[in-house]
């Protein structure tokens, strides 16, 4: 096509235009589908992923506690009978403590309370656990009645334990608040401390902070943080929830 082709080409009528905006309109929706697709597809994967780790802690907490726990427990029944010796009485003291921490650990990487006793349970071990001994009170407000699914649990769960060795370490907090409610098509997660707080505008996320936001993102859950510099920190976590059939049946 020559220069004065180009200049004689006859402009488009208005139905040729409207049918060409129609055109790049249904190609944006069928693009904007395909990314919606893989948007979900990526979700899926990332909660798969979750859930094989926990399979893999569940695992590990198995081994810690048929394994460790018990040939620490059997070293501790032989020292039983040598009390009266003072070196092998504080040796049989440091194998108790042992035995003690290999057991938080392998309920921390695998929290069959929650599964027998409920989230709520599971909420104020943590606290008893990560928050009593740093001088950190727990202030919890569970008003959920019915029992949530076993996934929905573990996510909350997780959540809450990255979110107090997150205030242990770095918050200088008394008090970490637990609010946690039904809401309008889902359940609502809200965690404050009265803490010393950060910039979050300056601050990059930590290790704690990045498996919160991933693990809500895997959970197509909304995450939101409220801090600032000596105003404490607070997260808000909207978890779209419905009931599954299965739980319901049971």
């Amino acid at each position: 096509m020559t220069a004065n082709d180009k200049l004689t080409k006859k402009p488009l009528t208005s139905n040729e235009l409207l049918a060409a905006i129609d055109d790049l309109r249904q190609q944006q929706g069928l693009l904007q589908r395909r990314l919606d697709a893989e948007q979900e597809q990526l979700q899926q994967l990332a909660k798969r992923l979750w859930l094989q780790q926990e399979h893999e802690r569940a695992r590990l907490a198995r081994d810690l506690h048929d394994d460790l726990g018990q040939q620490l427990t059997g070293i501790a029944t032989q020292l039983a009978h040598f009390t009266d010796d003072e070196r092998l009485s504080a040796i049989y003291q440091h194998v108790k403590t042992a035995i003690e921490s290999t057991r938080t650990l392998s309920r921390l990487l695998h929290p069959t309370l929650v599964q027998d006793l409920g989230l709520k349970a599971g909420i104020q071990w943590l606290g008893r656990q990560l928050l009593a001994p740093a001088g950190v009170s727990l202030k919890l407000d569970f008003t959920i009645n019915e029992k949530l699914d076993s996934d929905v649990e573990l996510f909350f769960f997780r959540i809450l334990q990255a979110a107090m060795v997150n205030t242990v370490r770095y918050a200088k907090a008394s008090q970490f608040e637990v609010f946690l409610s039904q809401s309008d098509g889902g359940l609502l997660l809200l965690l404050r401390d009265d803490g010393q707080g950060f910039d979050s505008k300056t601050t990059t996320y930590g290790v704690g902070l990045q498996s919160i936001h991933d693990r809500t993102k895997a959970f197509d859950a909304m995450f939101k943080l409220i801090t600032a510099p000596g105003k404490g920190c607070e997260m808000q976590i909207h978890l779209p929830y419905q009931k599954s059939g299965a739980e319901v049946a049971r």
